[in-house]
């Protein structure tokens, strides 16, 4: 297999931060005021792309591999006593992987994820999927704009897209529409909405038009400075933390999907 991997081991943080002193000097190095915003890159993609929702090797030829890394907070959450604690990152850690290609029209997002219990109640289209179960959250944010979107993939294979004008605006509910051309497609490895079985994992090829993610201020294309953020919502059946699973490519310090200063450059080759 042509793909080279790039390794980032969420266990192995998680290590660290338990030994005090040297776990926080490590998210200092980390995420401090200071540290460059990491690198995904996007290739060009090496002919047409099927969207079939399978990450045929040929046709995703090139990509890079990104481990999505399960957020690991140093500090524990505001108002959480020492028994919910105690439960804190308890339960195995679900891994999935995204890969990013373009070609002249669209930008591919690629993503083969784990999931023991795949479910996802949404049924519609342009709705916020992360409150009714497991979902794949695209942001894409020019670095020279305010504006940014964030969009929406489903193992029901549904689909939102936000305008965000900055963060922090209000929604303008003229721009609350579900972008023109935005496509996906998915393989479900198990069963959608049903807790009594174990399933393997879903994977998900999104497309998005270059020329609708330009409506946030810039052009979506080589040499112009777009920063990404790939996130997760993991709902699993008998949780034992209670939590749901957040992970992120780049990793985050924190779980905020929000927090732009943390997003990846991207990196065009």
């Amino acid at each position: 297999m042509n793909i080279r991997m790039t390794v980032i081991s969420a266990a192995t943080i998680s290590a660290l931060f338990l030994t005090g002193c040297c776990g926080k000097r490590f998210f200092d190095e980390r995420f401090d005021v200071g540290t460059p915003r990491e690198k995904l890159t996007v290739v060009k993609a090496p002919g047409k792309v099927v969207l079939d929702g399978i990450l045929e090797e040929n046709e995703w030829k090139g990509a890079v591999v990104y481990p999505i890394n399960r957020i690991s907070q140093y500090h524990a959450p505001q108002g959480n006593p020492p028994k919910v604690m105690a439960n804190r990152n308890i339960d195995p850690y679900q891994q999935g992987t995204v890969r990013l290609m373009y070609d002249d029209e669209y930008f591919y997002v690629g993503a083969d994820l784990e999931d023991h219990d795949i479910v996802q109640y949404g049924t519609e289209n342009q709705t916020h999927f992360y409150g009714t179960g497991d979902t794949l959250e695209i942001f894409l944010k020019p670095e020279n704009s305010h504006s940014y979107w964030e969009c929406y993939g489903t193992p029901n294979a549904k689909k939102t897209s936000l305008f965000f004008e900055s963060r922090g605006y209000p929604v303008n509910k003229e721009k609350d529409v579900l972008m023109p051309g935005l496509e996906n497609a998915v393989k479900v490895h198990g069963t959608v909405n049903n807790y009594k079985d174990k399933d393997k994992g879903w994977t998900i090829e999104i497309k998005f038009p270059r020329k609708e993610l330009a409506k946030a201020g810039c052009e979506f294309k080589p040499g112009e400075p777009w920063t990404i953020l790939i996130a997760r919502y993991n709902y699993t059946y008998g949780s034992k933390e209670g939590n749901i699973q957040f992970s992120t490519a780049p990793e985050l310090p924190a779980v905020n999907y929000h927090h732009l200063e943390y997003y990846a450059e991207i990196d065009w080759k």
